[in-house]
């Protein structure tokens, strides 16, 4: 037995060795590729110290979404005659974004792209092997495509630290290192804010509601169709995301209610998938999309003519002033929501009726404190808690509603303290039970590995950290970048024990992105990650993370029940969400006016 298990030693440790030696280029600095589509051809860049890796560096996916293509669907560009031209890839702003109205308002852990803002931002970069586009090589690489968060109103595939050299934090450079430089990345911007989550019913009938959707489900359209350009493998995608990105996620896989049998994507890692319910198309999606037409001086009858007319900078402003209102109230400003279409109903409803897409794989974590950031800290009574439920779930039709809200939450099973009532409630509605939901959907069609990050401070957006993470970076400074209120002695002690910790993290997503098992590259050392399980009532065996886990043989990780994604919690929020369209008659409301059309199309009622 030994003498076969050294054998088995001695096959790895070859075929490694020869896997590394050729993962080596030998083009010139002066000959590098290029990438060739209908609109122009893009040449790439050396990346990183190496030279083993290029970029493909702000290539246009999508006409300038300006004039009248503002709040529409994005468009791929026209193709052009002498597509063989090189394109000037050296701009790619970052889509237009608000942020908090104050350092006192967070709504996510991470941070503003650098670099210039405009509506002509719909650019994607592609890092790949510089071996892997030799003409010797025949492999197909796999493929991450990492859509970034920031609360639906902010973020870039520009995002960097300064720490105190730039660090760029979506280039993926860590997982690249980690799976020796055998994967391809790729990550691009989408229209936030106002520009890209306008909803409601006079949305639906004239433009384009989740247009940022739209621009993502674009984007990994792109990847289908030319990735295999630059040696990547169209069959072995994987979308990563975390907060909004993960929230993004959850939406491409209920999309169109499962019913289209596209395949954009294989497999997903979904950090904390967040967004805030939003399902009144005649109601408050209609009102957000009137306030906002008000800030820009367009409150009229041809309000998306105004609107379309107007400059950029008025529609910033007015972008800004609304998300400076609802953040005040405690609530997100935009997000996904329902539009009859691609979103024909609560992804709760849609789950549940299995109404979803296909995987092979996916991952699906959470912080152990998801809400503490994004808690009103102005909420201190029974009255203002009431009040805040009342915020979120407006309307005498939903009276009941609310009121199964605070029976669920009671006041005296937090001692009174409404900060923590109130996290609970944002925890499990908006973070948790998203998980749950993803789970209980492909438990029994596909592999589902749940994990949950303990890491101090184990709040929402920190788990960033180890995603982001390369062994090259000061840690102390990236952790001071990211959490610069952290206490210095959490600090110290994470930078004390970061290397092993984060190297194991990066190694089991890396690794499912590869071939769909996180346990891939842990070369028979280590805790093997199981496909999650579940009792009836909680999580059995999921990945939990974190400093207390001491097991020698793999520190910080262990396998354990997760409680809070618990059945007791996350089915009153399922069935919440199906009472809610019931009683808001949303269930009940026509499809959207370009679903209609494409159906009537289709059937023959109508020419064009």
């Amino acid at each position: 037995m030994f003498y076969k298990f050294s054998l088995f030693l001695i096959f790895n440790a070859l075929f490694w060795t020869i896997n590394a030696k050729h993962k080596k280029s030998y083009y010139s600095k002066e000959d590098l590729p290029t990438l060739t589509l209908p609109w122009g051809t893009y040449r790439a860049e050396l990346y990183g110290e190496d030279g083993e890796t290029v970029r493909f560096s702000n290539v246009r996916f999508a006409k300038p979404p300006i004039g009248p293509l503002r709040f529409a669907a994005p468009q791929y560009p026209d193709a052009i005659k002498n597509n063989k031209e090189i394109q000037d890839s050296s701009v790619g702003d970052n889509c237009i974004q608000a942020f908090p109205p104050s350092k006192n308002s967070n709504v996510t852990a991470e941070p503003p792209p650098e670099g210039n803002q405009s509506e002509d931002c719909l650019f994607l970069d592609v890092y790949v092997p510089l071996w892997a586009l030799e003409e010797s090589n025949e492999e197909q690489l796999p493929v991450i495509v990492y859509i970034y968060g920031g609360a639906y109103i902010f973020g870039g595939k520009n995002t960097t630290f300064n720490i105190p050299e730039p660090y760029s934090a979506y280039d993926g450079k860590g997982i690249r290192r980690i799976t020796d430089n055998s994967v391809i990345w790729v990550t691009g911007n989408y229209r936030l804010g106002a520009f890209g989550f306008l909803g409601g019913s006079y949305m639906e009938q004239n433009a384009q509601p989740n247009a940022g959707l739209h621009d993502q489900r674009l984007l990994l359209d792109w990847v289908q169709k030319y990735i295999g350009q630059v040696k990547g493998d169209k069959n072995a995608v994987s979308v990563w995301g975390l907060s909004a990105g993960g929230g993004s996620i959850l939406h491409h896989l209920i999309a169109y209610g499962g019913a289209k049998k596209e395949s954009l994507f294989q497999k997903a890692a979904i950090w904390s998938p967040s967004f805030q319910w939003s399902y009144d198309r005649a109601g408050v999606l209609q009102e957000t999309f009137s306030n906002f037409a008000t800030e820009a001086n367009c409150a009229d009858e041809d309000a998306l003519e105004c609107l379309r007319d107007a400059d950029a900078e008025t529609l910033k402003v007015a972008n800004q002033n609304v998300v400076n209102q609802r953040l005040k109230l405690g609530l997100f400003p935009f997000g996904p929501a329902v539009d009859g279409d691609l979103v024909p109903d609560l992804p709760a409803n849609l789950f549940k009726q299995g109404k979803h897409v296909s995987t092979e794989s996916l991952i699906i974590s959470h912080v152990y404190d998801e809400a503490r950031l994004f808690a009103n800290k102005e909420i201190k009574t029974e009255a203002e808690f009431t009040n805040f439920v009342t915020l979120a779930f407006p309307g005498d039709e939903l009276a009941e509603v609310r009121q199964n809200i605070e029976d669920k939450y009671p006041s005296s099973s937090y001692d009174n303290d409404q900060q923590t009532r109130l996290r609970a409630v944002l925890s499990d509605s908006t973070f948790v039970c998203n998980n749950y939901q993803i789970y209980q959907a492909y438990k029994k069609k596909s592999k589902v590995y749940a994990t949950r990050y303990e890491v101090p401070p184990a709040q929402h957006g920190t788990d960033l950290l180890p995603v982001i993470w390369d062994e090259e970076v000061d840690v102390a400074g990236l952790i001071k970048a990211i959490l610069p209120w952290l206490p210095v002695w959490i600090s110290n002690v994470l930078e004390s024990i970061w290397v092993p910790l984060a190297s194991r993290y990066q190694k089991y997503f890396a690794a499912h992105a590869l071939t769909g098992d996180p346990n891939y590259l842990n070369g028979g050392r280590g805790l093997t990650w199981e496909v999650t399980t579940d009792d009836g009532k909680e999580l059995t065996n999921a990945l939990k993370v974190g400093l207390q886990y001491f097991n020698p043989n793999h520190p910080f990780y262990t396998l354990g029940s997760d409680g809070q994604v618990a059945a007791a919690s996350c089915d009153f929020w399922s069935d919440l969400a199906e009472k809610i369209m019931i009683i808001t008659g949303n269930e009940k409301k026509p499809t959207s006016f370009r679903t209609q059309f494409y159906e009537r199309l289709w059937g023959g009622q109508i020419e064009l």
